[in-house]
């Protein structure tokens, strides 16, 4: 399989860039009405499918990490089955050590994606400006919160095309032109490897992070725990699961937190069910060869309704910062 990202600026009309490239070679275009279509089955709301939305995003809540986290897990799933073209989503970053990718940028001057805007909405030339300048201030505050970036700089594409210049249909063959070249489809067994190899860590580079946590998903209920002034520890223990012809160990399985006053052990998933085959297995195992130790599994409704449940901030009132903040939580260093 493969991927092609578009990044695109406000009313550059990048998304038709998209949907061009798409349906000329057979890709599947991944844009906000597929995404509207597949949510429902993963349990999320459009409000949520919003939160990953780098137009539409807040910034700073402490849910939409999660939601994104989410989205990743989507789009990973999604890239493994079919060729993909992903509009936004910051797509380039999650599959940009991916060798069957390519990333591009579509740019227009000003007075074009003024008039793009003015096409479609009643707007003084004054409006139309900040209105553009706003949805990309927005974009850029939000690429940088998850990813640590800066989506304007070149380095991050290998192709950047102004549909100004060349129009539509211009751009959109140029970007055709560079994906043949590229040869990125029709790589399923290798796709399929390095999403195996790469996928968890490209869900983890998100920037502000809480150190030693897998995911931005674990800080949160960790946040929840502190809230109730409930003792833990993060992955404190590995259980194994089978061993080599010479007793050494050959798989385990790492709980992700462990409640000391309650002897209970908690596991997050918090990925679609289809990427979590590999992890079902593990706990089934581990509940045969360890019947007596409590463990109770999170999947990802269950964790999405704690977060709307408790609407908790990145730092609760009246803690310190960090993973360990409530007295007695015991975080694993990183």
């Amino acid at each position: 399989m493969g991927i092609i990202t578009i990044a695109r600026q406000t009313g550059s009309d990048g998304e038709a860039v998209a949907d061009c490239v798409a349906r000329a070679l057979g890709f599947v275009l991944v844009d906000r009405y597929l995404l509207e279509s597949l949510i429902q089955e993963h349990g999320l709301t459009e409000r949520e499918l919003d939160e990953s939305d780098e137009e539409r995003g807040a910034i700073g809540v402490a849910a939409a990490d999660v939601h994104v986290d989410y989205l990743q897990a989507l789009l990973l799933d999604l890239a493994g089955k079919q060729d993909i073209v992903v509009l936004g989503r910051g797509a380039q970053f999650l599959f940009r050590n991916c060798p069957w990718s390519l990333h591009v940028r579509v740019l227009a001057d000003l007075k074009a994606r003024r008039a793009a805007l003015q096409r479609v909405q009643d707007l003084s030339d004054a409006e139309a400006e900040t209105m553009v300048e706003e949805a990309d201030r927005r974009r850029s505050e939000w690429i940088r919160q998850h990813y640590g970036e800066n989506w304007e700089d070149p380095a991050h594409y290998d192709l950047i095309v102004r549909t100004d210049r060349l129009g539509v249909e211009g751009a959109a063959a140029l970007v055709r032109t560079a994906a043949e070249v590229r040869g990125i489809g029709g790589h399923a067994a290798d796709m399929a490897a390095w999403i195996e190899r790469h996928g968890v860590e490209a869900t983890t580079e998100r920037p502000g992070g809480h150190p030693g946590f897998v995911h931005p998903s674990e800080a949160e209920l960790a946040k929840v725990l502190d809230f109730y002034r409930i003792r833990w520890q993060y992955e404190p223990k590995s259980f194994p699961l089978a061993w080599d012809g010479a007793g050494n160990v050959a798989e385990a399985f790492t709980p992700d937190f462990y409640l000391p006053d309650l002897d209970l052990y908690l596991e997050l998933t918090t990925l679609k069910q289809s990427l979590v085959t590999d992890k079902n297995r593990k706990i089934r195992k581990f509940r045969e060869l360890y019947p007596d130790i409590r463990l109770k599994v999170f999947y990802g409704r269950d964790f999405r309704s704690l977060v709307r449940k408790y609407g908790l901030p990145r730092r609760m009132p009246g803690t310190a910062p960090g993973p360990a903040s409530a007295p007695g939580s015991e975080a694993r260093p990183s």
